[in-house]
């Protein structure tokens, strides 16, 4: 029996909806997929992207926006029946979710970082919060040092041989692909809306914001190349962008995971702490403090507070639809994460 275009629809959003919700309720297929099935996808599509020096995941969703808006147009004007535009609609959002999911997007579902990396998860009381923060402190002001210009060919070398030299500790299939950053097309209106990175996943490619300091360079593409690797959680890629730099033999590495971080840190500290929170701001060197405030101003003077609120509230909306609960509010819970593993990969 020949099934209408409706029930068609409706059996096709049915089957993707019953995979992708059994997935997500499934961390250890979830963790085999990304494990066995996303290295190949992922050394597949970024081999097909490496051979265009432009971002094809930019280039696709201009495209998709205007094919979309024709559409509407051509239905407007009834130059096709709105039933077979919304039919055509329907198929190609259904098609794009389940692209995806399959091409990246399960790596919401798999295992945490603890369960992964088999480690012990440190209980976040205040004797280990303030010994954590008097190390944290006291090797960033070791580390500080002054960025005269940045070979960025040479970093992104140099984050590949970390990631390859930590692959087993850290739980990552390598190579994985290819992972050499892209510019963005519209770089001025990411920068509006306050986005340094962004993995794109249709097509596996990194994207860096030419618009960062020199110091945030470093650990913005090791954040990136950690999505590339099937990591999901926004807290979770700060982590691994933080050990990779910070475990570096390079300088400039290690001051970048120092300086992208430390404002979580202080943060959480004068949240937690408010009346001792001077007392530790002074123990920051002021050369650090004159970078945190430096890169603080250039962010807020180039942000369109409209526009920035507006990907928030969407960003925060995506990442809660995908099992992180606390939505934006992820980036900064890596200090949870740094209070369990700074002694393991840094000490």
């Amino acid at each position: 029996m020949k099934l209408s275009k409706p029930i068609k629809l409706l059996t096709v959003a049915t089957l993707l909806f019953v995979v992708v919700f059994a997935t997500s309720k499934m961390p250890s297929l979830a963790e085999w997929y990304i494990k066995n099935i996303y290295p190949l996808l992922a050394a597949v599509l970024s081999f097909f992207s490496a051979l265009f020096p432009f971002s094809l995941f930019d280039v696709f969703t201009i495209l998709a926006l205007i094919a979309f808006f024709t559409l509407i147009v051509l239905m407007l004007f009834k130059k096709i029946k709105c039933s077979k535009g919304l039919y055509i609609i329907a198929y190609s959002c259904l098609f794009l979710i389940a692209y995806f999911y399959f091409s990246w997007g399960f790596s919401y579902f798999r295992k945490d970082f603890y369960t992964r990396c088999n480690i012990q998860k440190s209980e976040y009381n205040a004797e280990n919060f303030n010994s954590f923060v008097k190390d944290f402190i006291d090797d960033a002001n070791s580390a500080h040092v002054d960025f005269n210009g940045i070979d960025k060919d040479e970093v992104n070398k140099k984050i590949e041989q970390q990631y390859k030299k930590l692959k087993d500790v850290l739980k990552i299939k390598y190579p994985n692909g290819k992972r050499n950053p892209k510019r963005m097309l519209y770089e001025s209106l990411h920068t509006k809306i306050g986005v340094s990175g962004y993995f794109g996943p249709f097509f596996n490619e990194i994207h860096v914001n030419n618009f960062v300091m020199d110091f945030e360079y470093p650990f913005t593409l090791a954040h990136e190349k950690a999505h590339q690797f099937g990591v999901a959680s926004e807290a979770e890629c700060n982590l691994y962008a933080f050990i990779v730099c910070a475990a570096s033999n390079d300088a400039q590495l290690r001051y970048s995971a120092y300086i992208s971080t430390i404002g979580y840190v202080l943060n959480n500290y004068r949240r937690i702490y408010p009346d001792d929170y001077k007392t530790v701001l002074e123990s920051i060197d002021s050369k650090i403090i004159d970078d945190i405030q430096n890169m603080s101003k250039r962010w807020t003077e180039a942000r369109n507070q409209t526009l920035s609120n507006a990907h928030q509230v969407v960003y925060d909306t995506y990442l809660k639809t995908n099992k992180i609960h606390s939505g934006i509010k992820n980036y900064s819970e890596v200090v949870n994460l740094l209070i369990s593993t700074y002694d393991i990969f840094i000490k």
